[in-house]
């Protein structure tokens, strides 16, 4: 059975999705970006494995259209296909279209984005998982309210409306049994909250950022050291493709190029947001998602970030318009 790429998984869905319009498909899809098929898709390497991680929420979908229909044939008002793919699908699923992981991010609060980070560092901490792929493949990050008000610095009162507000954003699930019967409840992230806490840990987010009020006198002050600036833990944020033949060359110009171009020397995050033009958390996110697509990656010290090339790779796979991608990607390993 052939294999694909993740892109091509998703051309695949999209035109399965095209071709199956009286089926539900297309107006599941549409409400979805390249970036969260992939993420459904997960590790599907063929065409079958892509139908199936989508059939599920295909059929959830047409059953829940097919009780807002009946419901709407007896009021005389059912929407039409234009006004469902236009924006009913919240109404029929009986939630808001998921939103973007910029989106989520931008819309945690400081105490949530820290909790969410906690509870990644526990789940590291127990199975080593420092990649998007492992910990979702191995979940480990369970924590309960104690520990997370110990890795934040947080109060446990504090802890339990995070993790309340946490859980309505469908980011953690609260109230999990403790394992053998122990007293007491876990909470842990769902999938997409893992997804979230990575982006979360790229930013440089950080769990516990010490005590936030003011000392009681001014003698305490006096006799406290001056905190030192926060250093970011250097790390390996995007691991290089170890086949060449999952290595994409990139549109010689395009924003993936600069992107990669600036970090070959090593570039602070300002400053590929200032070469590419995009926002922070887009910056952010590319360093994971974009050049993991191409198979390059991106390691952090300090404060910059540095490509990592394949082995046998020499240069950037870099295209121009005329210069097919095999012709490329054979240059670049010259």
């Amino acid at each position: 059975m052939p294999k694909f790429n993740t892109t091509q998984l998703v051309a695949f869905i999209r035109e399965h999705a095209n071709a199956h319009y009286d089926q539900g498909w297309d107006v599941v899809v549409e409400t979805y970006e390249d970036g969260r098929i992939a993420e459904v898709l997960g590790s599907a390497t063929t065409k079958k494995a892509a139908l199936a991680a989508f059939a599920g929420i295909v059929e959830v979908f047409n059953e829940q259209r097919d009780a807002h229909r009946n419901e709407a044939l007896l009021s005389g008002a059912e929407p039409t296909r234009d006004e469902i793919a236009s924006g009913k699908l919240e109404t029929l699923l009986g939630k808001p279209t998921e939103p973007t992981l910029s989106e989520v991010v931008q819309n945690l609060t400081d105490l949530e984005k820290r909790v969410v980070v906690a509870h990644l560092e526990a789940g590291i901490d127990c199975n080593g998982a420092e990649t998007l792929d492992a910990m979702r493949a191995d979940n480990m990050t369970w924590a309960d309210v104690a520990e997370i008000a110990q890795r934040t610095g947080l109060t446990k009162n504090q802890v339990k409306g995070v993790i309340s507000s946490l859980s309505s954003k469908g980011l953690l699930d609260a109230n999990c049994e403790k394992p053998n019967g122990a007293v007491g409840v876990d909470q842990v992230l769902t999938d997409w909250g893992v997804v979230v806490a990575f982006e979360l840990l790229a930013e440089g987010i950080i769990a516990n950022q010490g005590p936030t009020h003011a000392p009681k006198a001014d003698t305490a002050k006096a006799d406290k050291p001056a905190r030192k600036a926060r250093t970011l833990e250097d790390r390996v944020i995007q691991k290089p493709a170890t086949d060449l033949a999952k290595v994409r060359p990139m549109t010689d110009g395009s924003k993936r190029h600069l992107l990669a171009q600036a970090m070959q020397r090593g570039a602070t995050l300002e400053h590929l947001i200032e070469v590419t033009g995009w926002s922070r958390s887009t910056v952010t996110s590319a360093l994971r998602w974009d050049m993991g697509q191409v198979g390059l990656g991106v390691e952090r010290k300090g404060d910059k970030y540095f490509l990592i090339m394949p082995e046998g790779l020499k240069r950037l796979p870099v295209r121009e318009a005329t210069i097919s991608r095999a012709d490329a990607l054979v240059a670049a390993c010259k």
